[in-house]
């Protein structure tokens, strides 16, 4: 049977409902941990499709324009509320053998975007016989009618703690499309739902409203006026899962009827509301199952940007005291899911001191990396030299390291680059702007400056002090004129990987991409005390670019002069070819 998904998620006044559900419970009960399914199951399937189901050609119909706040669901029958932990108690029978199911539901604070929508992510567990045999994220958005649209799932289904498989699907991928899983009004359509479509992964799931106004006890508690929906696939259309919801709190019960093989009866039993600690321990192991995702579904889940914690009111509200170039910046952006670190000048004692663990900056120290980018199908090889100076530059009123950058492809000079940081009190690292010349035959092609403070541009976190899971993307800098629209998010933490100059343990990865290009993500591999190691890609990135480190040199006297020459030079080149940035700027100052 395909597979179905329990949903159970609180709301504000629980108590009280759950009291006047009990108060007007039936007098007579079955057992509290015996469900009590409205209709006995059967093996003989009753006709519940009184004719043929074209399960493709019966899909929901999205409108993409009418989701203005997804992330909040506070449909009566399916609430999604943030914190919230249900856990489900019951049984599964195969083939006789009747063993022990257990449920838990979590509704972390992360969201992800997915095919145009914000989502709320839940994370569900799924233990057989105490073992754990399923774990998965999914995604649901409520629309501006109050339908709750489930828009994709990542599942990992495990047999004796191994691996088996990982039949994700993501609305817009792959055929895929998003489903409805809780109407507005579950009894205004005479006939059933699309919960979703996963053609590539046999994901059909269906379901209808099967009785309305009944009564049920469970071990949480009892509850009237209960909605009972029938469940089914394509694959199994007789097979029949049994969900009870109870309003204003969500589903409350599972039951079966028909052909289905596992014949699984569950019961809300707990009901927890997390403290700070669990719903942090509940983002860590979701962001930690998203990290597998991109490993495991790369033709699918690689192209979606990361999940990351809802801080979308807490950003509007400290948006209202940003400067009004902030403000304008803002206005200018597509979605406000990304966030702005507000800059303090005043938060700069020693800037030119950049000893941030991820990125630390010491003058003389040069980088060096080779790789490949992809052209037109065809591997060009492909090399950055990444220079820290001892020259510095006084940007809008601080003062910045300057580093010096030539990116050569096929042994050509393509791009010479000169870029500004500077490190706040806290330890985090902000990046300042930066002069590109690119060049084609060698001549100057391009040169798309921007600085902090300069026509609109401003300044942003290229790496945080203490960077982690969840944070919501960061502009790294905006530079409105040139569209440099740059943003990152943490990716993943504490991986391994191997370059030709070392091996390393604990390494962060930073997901890069920017407005113009959303599908495009730049993954950089950062070791402490190091920096910048290794450079991969991922999603729709048309020069595909791999790099890794394969030297770092500390440059004598004389080397470092010879930088520092090129620097200048670049610099000279700068006041000439972008003198509407670079005119209201001091020049560079030496050691």
């Amino acid at each position: 049977m395909s597979r179905r998904h329990l949903i159970i998620i609180a709301a504000v006044g629980l108590v009280a409902i759950l009291a006047a559900a009990c108060a007007s419970a039936p007098t007579e009960q079955q057992a509290p941990n015996t469900p009590r399914p409205t209709r006995a199951p059967t093996d003989t399937p009753e006709p519940l499709l009184d004719e043929p189901v074209d399960f493709a050609g019966m899909l929901e119909e999205i409108d993409y324009s009418n989701f203005d706040d997804p992330t909040k669901i506070d449909n009566p029958w399916l609430p999604v509320i943030p914190g919230m932990q249900y856990i489900y108690e019951g049984v599964t029978e195969e083939a006789g053998i009747v063993t022990e199911h257990q449920v838990i539901i979590t509704v972390t604070d992360l969201v992800k975007e997915i095919d145009g929508v914000m989502t709320v992510v839940t994370w569900d567990e799924d233990y057989s016989g105490g073992e754990l045999v399923e774990t998965e994220l999914a995604f649901y958005a409520q629309d501006n009618d109050g339908n709750v649209w489930r828009m994709g799932e990542y599942p990992e289904v495990y047999e004796r703690e191994k691996l088996i498989e990982a039949p994700a699907w993501i609305s817009g991928l792959k055929g895929a499309q998003a489903g409805i899983m809780m109407a507005a009004d579950p009894g205004a359509r005479d006939g059933s739902y699309s919960q979703g479509w996963g053609p590539a992964v046999g994901f059909t799931d269906r379901w209808q409203v099967d009785m309305v106004e009944q009564e049920t006890c469970v071990p949480a508690d009892c509850y009237t006026g209960v909605l009972i929906t029938a469940e089914y696939s394509e694959e199994e259309p007789d097979a029949i899962q049994l969900k009870y919801y109870a309003e204003g709190i969500g589903n409350v019960q599972v039951g079966w009827r028909g052909l289905d093989a596992t014949r699984e009866v569950l019961e809300l039993v707990e009901v927890v509301e997390m403290d700070a600690d669990e719903m942090a321990a509940a983002r860590e192991a979701a962001l930690a199952l998203e990290a597998r995702a991109y490993e495991q579904s790369k033709e699918v889940y690689d192209q979606t940007s990361p999940s990351y914690i809802d801080e979308d009111v807490e950003a509007s509200s400290g948006m209202e005291d940003e400067a009004e170039a902030d403000e304008d910046a803002m206005a200018e952006m597509e979605e406000p899911v990304k966030v702005w670190e507000n800059f303090d000048p005043d938060a700069f004692d020693d800037p030119t001191t950049v000893d941030n663990e991820w990125l630390p900056l010491a003058p003389g120290t040069q980088l060096i990396f080779e790789g490949v980018t992809v052209e037109e199908g065809e591997e060009i090889p492909h090399r950055i030299e990444f220079t820290v100076t001892e020259l510095t530059k006084e940007i809008d009123g601080t003062e910045t390291v300057v580093i010096y950058v030539i990116d050569i492809s096929d042994d050509e000079l393509i791009e010479a680059e000169i870029a500004f940081y500077g490190q706040d009190n806290d330890g985090n690292v902000w990046y300042f702007g930066e002069y590109p010349e690119e060049y084609e035959d060698g001549e100057i092609v391009e040169n798309p400056a921007w600085l902090h403070g300069q026509e609109g541009a401003m300044a942003g976190i290229k790496m945080w002090a203490d960077p982690q899971l969840g944070t919501p993307p960061y502009f790294q800098g905006w530079g409105p004129e040139v569209e440099w629209t740059d943003y990152g998010q943490v990716d993943a933490v504490d991986e391994e990987t191997c370059v030709e100059y070392d091996c390393f343990e604990g390494v962060l990865v930073i997901a890069e991409s920017s407005l113009e290009e959303e599908d495009a993500y730049q993954l950089k591999y950062y070791a402490a005390a190091i920096g910048n190691i290794q450079v991969g890609f991922r999603g729709a990135d048309a020069t595909q670019e791999e790099l890794e480190l394969i030297e770092i040199v500390e440059l004598d006297a004389e080397a470092l002069a010879e930088i520092h020459e090129l620097a200048l030079a670049l610099e000279e080149s700068a006041y000439e070819n972008a003198a509407s940035v670079f005119g209201g700027t001091s020049p560079l100052q030496g050691p």
